[in-house]
């Protein structure tokens, strides 16, 4: 479950990197290199924003993106705590918090943030999809079904919500509803999250359990 683990990331924060626009040349090149996943760059120039102006909170909120997908997950942490301490209302750093803390292992103080992006911010299909995986981690297979299947009546086309369903599905021993989510997300999704092959030898391997 390695990969699905490091799908969720991808997913929750490709849709956070663009929430802002910056004017100043620092946070405009550091912006463009987060966008084009060159994290170090981005680094170095929202530490340098942060050192012209310690008090704005969605250089913090950058750098600690850039760091999560750096793999710094102790700094990105800070980073996303002290983005909320400078500007509580910026509602998406409590979602993209929630994720590190699962990439740290924190799965309770995770679902604390993802529940509460979601009161704010019900009708997304990412932070279902998020608290999904935590149910999973935490073994809770009925809870984690129930969640991804919000994602997907919010967004019918979430590929990667049928296969997290599909693999607790799978591990319940429910092989037809598994086989069923395995084919849909093959046809929504083909092979974008580079899960073809790996769904395929799924699908194939319950087939001969059959």
């Amino acid at each position: 479950m390695v990969l699905l683990r490091k799908l969720i990331i991808f997913v929750v924060f490709a849709f956070a990197i663009n929430l802002y626009s910056q004017q100043t040349s620092l946070l405009q090149t550091a912006n463009n290199a987060l966008k084009s996943k060159n994290f170090e760059v981005a680094i170095q120039n929202f530490s340098k924003a942060i050192e012209i102006n310690d008090k704005y909170a969605m250089s913090y909120y950058g750098r600690g993106v850039a760091y999560h997908h750096s793999a710094n997950y102790q700094q990105a942490l800070l980073d996303f705590t002290k983005t909320i301490s400078l500007d509580s209302t910026f509602i998406e750093t409590y979602l993209s918090r929630s994720i590190t803390l699962t990439e740290l292992g924190e799965y309770n103080k995770a679902m604390l943030d993802v529940t509460r992006y979601i009161s704010k911010n019900p009708n997304s299909a990412e932070a279902y999809y998020t608290k999904a995986n935590l149910f999973y981690y935490l073994e809770e297979d009925d809870s984690a079904i129930e969640e991804y299947t919000k994602a997907i009546k919010l967004n019918p086309n979430f590929g990667l919500a049928y296969y997290g369903r599909g693999v607790v599905y799978k591990l319940k021993g429910m092989k037809d509803l598994a086989l069923k989510d395995f084919d849909k997300y093959l046809q929504v999704s083909g092979n974008m999250d580079n899960l073809e092959e790996e769904t395929k030898r799924i699908i194939d391997e319950i087939s001969k359990e059959e």
